[in-house]
């Protein structure tokens, strides 16, 4: 038989090619890298543009809004929370306000446009009848919560357009008769999620009604009196920090086409992912997809959360995990566990679709030394500021191993706990750290970091997650409407070992919970479609963007004139408008319609206009 011989030219050409292929096969991953590492922010280089001095701000005399609260009110129930609640979306829409102890004011609305009643004892006014005369010439007023049944709602119930005043009674449920709550018209929410302490009431034909109970009893109302108009919350929810789409739309009618600002992103986390997978076999995965653990993860899970990711164009991040081991000292490498591989490959997965890695921990112990806090977890409590510092290091020497030109920005700490010395820590090991992003709401543990959207004094942006997991709930939908409403955020989490833990899976198998998942992004994706898909970077930027600015309105005949202090050039804000007006012109910006009389403006200079007249 004769023997085949290659020659040394054709060696030659074949090691040629294979170098080739390595060349570009580096050079794309180099690519990826660089793409999926650009920080993405603020360039803080760019010009800082000011529409108006100090003294022009000063002489625009821009609406003003009261908060009165009483101290004296105990229970959490009281007017604390709601004070607190009202403060805060008043901060988030950038409207001037000042907030006053209703036993020490002794004005009669002087100076305000609007004013909010953060108590339920109207006996507390001292008189009632100046309250009825501001609105009368002209101002709004706000009882954010049920008044208390006494002489003072008495003398004056039929001005809040209450034709007939029952007993105190318990609301069940709740059902949008407006969008008071952008695209939340004709949404009902059960019992089981929503109950009021509230006034059995008949409102007058004059009374606009946003939201009634199960028996259609008014909920939320605003009645035109004189010159002004009452708004009436006959409730107790607009103390929950989950109400808050519900209190920004409350606040939004008591100022005629009023324009406030969102941060319009959507984040999508995957934590403890990339992470080591657990090794073998469960009998409920293997009798339905016959695939062992790791199989099921990388043939199964993972190509359906893709299949998400393209169906709703989202970006994920993916806060990596190096190891499950509980060492809580040094040093913190070669853990046996780590899963280089799996890092590799599902890493450059997430960044090649536009997504980005982001930091869980080098193990999953709480960066607290708080030992009964750890407890609670089933934790170690660290022993030092240090320690915690060096396994940050520790966790960012792996990652860069894999990715060394990628930059990390963004943490999530594990079981959403992290104290004030693991903080520290962070920033010690970690000098590039933009963004930390825990719990906007607080949990059942009342050990959470819980946030809220800004830049902390360290510089830090805070950045919190709203929602988590795959079971689709009606609360999730309420907490998501009402955040999207409010400052235009939908940030959800999911762990990918969901699958694994029945206390978070239920009785649910993944075909199931990847449908649930996917019925809620459409949700989301037919209510709020104008939200932009961002990396936890890229929507750290944009919440950087919001807090810095500092908007002013001119509201006149023919539109509204819009001046933003604090304007990095090259860079877009993001505002909603409520008008019933028609919209006329868009000098520097663009309107967007995105519900009935909701426009979404999108603003590219320090100076815009939109033109409006009736419709």
């Amino acid at each position: 038989m004769e023997k085949f011989n290659l020659s040394r030219q054709v060696y030659v050409i074949l090691s040629f090619v294979f170098v080739i292929a390595l060349g570009l096969q580096f050079t794309r991953s180099q690519s990826i890298l660089s793409i999926g590492g650009k920080l993405n922010a603020i360039d803080h280089s760019a010009e800082v543009r000011d529409a108006l001095s100090a003294e022009q701000v000063a002489a625009l005399n821009e609406s003003r809004t009261l908060v009165l609260y009483d101290s004296a009110a105990a229970t959490d129930q009281s007017s604390g929370l709601l004070k607190a609640n009202a403060e805060q979306m008043l901060r988030y829409m950038k409207k001037p306000y000042a907030s006053v102890q209703v036993d020490s004011y002794a004005g009669q609305g002087e100076g305000y446009q609007s004013i909010i009643v953060a108590f339920s004892e109207l006996s507390k006014l001292h008189d009632a009848d100046w309250l009825v005369k501001f609105v009368e010439q002209g101002g709004k007023a706000m009882f954010a919560t049920t008044p208390a049944i006494e002489n003072e709602l008495y003398a004056i119930y039929r001005k809040l357009g209450i034709d007939e005043l029952g007993d105190y009674t318990q609301a069940e449920g709740l059902t949008f008769t407006s969008n008071i709550l952008i695209q939340g018209k004709g949404e009902t929410f059960g019992k089981e999620l929503v109950l009021n302490t509230s006034l059995q009431v008949h409102l007058s034909d004059k009374a606009n009604v946003h939201a009634v109970d199960s028996k259609g009893m008014p909920i939320l109302w605003d009645m035109p009196y004189g010159k002004g108009k009452f708004v009436v919350m006959n409730g107790t929810l607009l103390q929950e920090k989950t109400s808050r789409g519900i209190l920004t739309g409350s606040i939004n009618l008591m100022q005629e086409d009023d324009i406030y600002p969102v941060i319009n992103t959507k984040l999508m986390y995957i934590d403890d992912f990339p992470a080591p997978i657990p090794q073998g076999f469960t009998q409920e995965l293997f009798d339905i997809y016959q695939r062992s653990v790791p199989r099921f993860y990388k043939e199964i899970w993972w190509p359906d959360m893709l299949m998400l990711q393209s169906r709703f164009n989202l970006k994920y991040t993916g806060m990596i995990i190096e190891s499950y081991n509980d060492n809580i000292s040094p040093p913190f490498e070669n853990a046996r566990d780590s899963d280089t591989a799996g890092l590799a490959t599902f890493g450059r997965e997430l960044l090649k679709r536009g997504g980005e890695i982001g930091i869980h921990g080098y193990n999953h112990q709480s960066l607290t030394t708080d030992h009964a806090v750890s407890r609670e977890f089933g934790y170690k409590s660290w022993y030092t500021v240090d320690d915690m510092a060096a396994s940050i290091e520790g966790v960012r020497a792996y990652i860069q191993n894999s990715f060394p030109n990628y930059g990390l920005h963004n943490y999530v700490p594990p079981s959403n706990v992290l104290s004030a010395d693991g903080r520290e820590a962070l920033k010690r090991g970690w000098p590039d750290l933009k963004s930390i992003s825990s719990l906007y709401l607080s949990d059942a543990t009342n050990l959470s970091y819980i946030q809220e959207f800004g830049i902390a004094s360290d510089g830090i942006i805070e950045l919190p997650r709203i929602t988590s997991g795959f079971i689709k709930e009606r609360f999730i939908e309420w907490a998501a409407m009402n955040a999207a409403s409010s400052i235009g955020v939908f940030s959800h989490f999911v762990h990918p070992d969901d699958i694994l833990d029945r206390n978070r899976s239920s009785a649910y198998a993944w075909d199931e919970l990847f449908e649930m998942l996917g019925d809620f992004l459409g949700m989301i994706q037919d209510k709020y479609g104008w939200l932009r898909d961002m990396t936890a970077t890229e929507g750290g930027a944009a919440t950087e963007r919001f807090s810095l600015s500092e908007p002013h309105f001119v509201h006149k005949q023919d539109g509204i004139d819009g001046y933003i202090n604090r304007f990095y050039e090259g860079e877009e804000l993001f505002y909603i408008l409520r008008t019933e007006k028609k919209i006329t012109k868009e000098k520097n910006c663009s309107v967007k319609r995105i519900d009935e009389n909701v426009y979404l403006v999108e603003v590219r200079s320090e100076k815009f206009s939109i033109g409006l007249e009736e419709a």
